[in-house]
């Protein structure tokens, strides 16, 4: 019995690890995004894309920014796109 509770424990370890992301930063300089086309595909969905220092973030996502990310399907990461000066990239619905 407690073979197969460890069994299963076991496969619902590695489930969650496989559904889980990691988060990373990414250091990009200020002309990545445009140059990878990470900033025309954001822009398609109709957001408005900028750079902004860390200490502002959530004041802005109070008015509706968010963390843009890059994300990595097969590894499972989430990057945040960051500035050698710390600031990191968000954008607003809207565009406005």
């Amino acid at each position: 019995m407690i073979d197969l509770l460890g069994f299963i424990y076991d496969i619902a370890k590695d489930i969650n690890e496989h559904y889980t992301w990691k988060d990373q930063e990414k250091l990009v300089d200020f002309s990545w995004p445009e140059k990878s086309g990470l900033t025309a595909k954001v822009e398609e969905t109709g957001m408005k894309v900028a750079w902004c220092r860390p200490d502002r973030v959530p004041s802005l996502q109070l008015d509706g920014w968010k963390h843009i990310y890059e994300f990595d399907e097969k590894a499972r990461i989430r990057s945040t796109l960051v500035l050698k000066d710390g600031s990191v990239l968000i954008g607003k619905p809207g565009g406005a």
